[in-house]
């Protein structure tokens, strides 16, 4: 099977095993919500997810960063989600390998999140950072970097993103029928974003109970 079989499909794997398969500046666009390095587990359902893979270190990144730039064309964006825990370390790395740090764009939700109820200011945002490969133009002007959308209720993923603040990346830096990755699925919101906006995809998640979750999405999808 060649690479581009997993272009509009749930690949269930390591993304480092998916990639060796990408050749050199074939993605337009990479959006993704990786895991942030902070053994995170959402204390808010009374059903607990199970802990997120990867998600207690960081040593993973810098070969990802460094593999992310070789698939990404020139010019083009991508768009790293973060917490403010590890954010320095995400700029180092993904600036060591190659990218450029251009802004870091603030997701502002409508609600804060738990933590440290009585020590502590309540958290109501996420960051994202903006890196680039090159030049590229933002599309339909200069937007404010401090994005509004509601939560969800994480129903499909402990650390699932609204689907309309994910189509307004893609939108903003990508193209009808342009190739966007996703090399962390989670329940892969990013691939149901570009069913609507008429982007191809392809991505990987490593959690098999995730990729079913994904599946299943996709078919609801193409049934509407």
């Amino acid at each position: 099977m060649v690479w581009t079989d997993k272009i509009n499909q749930v690949w269930c794997g390591d993304c480092l095993e998916l990639m060796k398969e990408m050749p050199d500046k074939s993605i337009d666009l990479i959006v993704t919500d990786p895991p942030f390095g902070m053994t995170f587990r959402s204390n808010y359902r009374q059903i607990k997810y199970a802990k997120i893979e990867n998600d207690d270190n960081l040593d993973w990144l810098p070969q990802v960063a460094k593999e992310l730039y070789r698939v990404a064309k020139e010019n083009s964006h991508s768009y790293i989600f973060c917490s403010f825990h590890n954010i320095d370390i995400f700029k180092q790395k993904f600036a060591g390998g190659g990218w450029r740090v251009k802004n870091i764009l603030i997701w502002y939700k409508n609600n804060t999140g738990m933590g440290d109820l009585e020590g502590d200011y309540a958290p109501q945002y996420e960051m994202i950072l903006f890196i680039t490969k090159g030049n590229k133009k933002l599309s339909g002007g200069r937007d404010s970097n401090i994005l509004r959308a509601k939560k969800t209720g994480n129903n499909l993923h402990p650390t699932e993103k609204p689907e309309d603040l994910i189509a307004y990346l893609i939108s903003k830096s990508s193209e009808v029928n342009n190739l966007i990755f996703d090399p962390f699925m989670g329940s892969w919101t990013t691939a149901r974003a570009c069913m609507d906006l008429g982007r191809n995809f392809i991505g990987a998640e490593l959690s098999p109970e995730y990729c079913e979750i994904g599946k299943n999405r996709l078919r609801q999808q193409i049934l509407i």
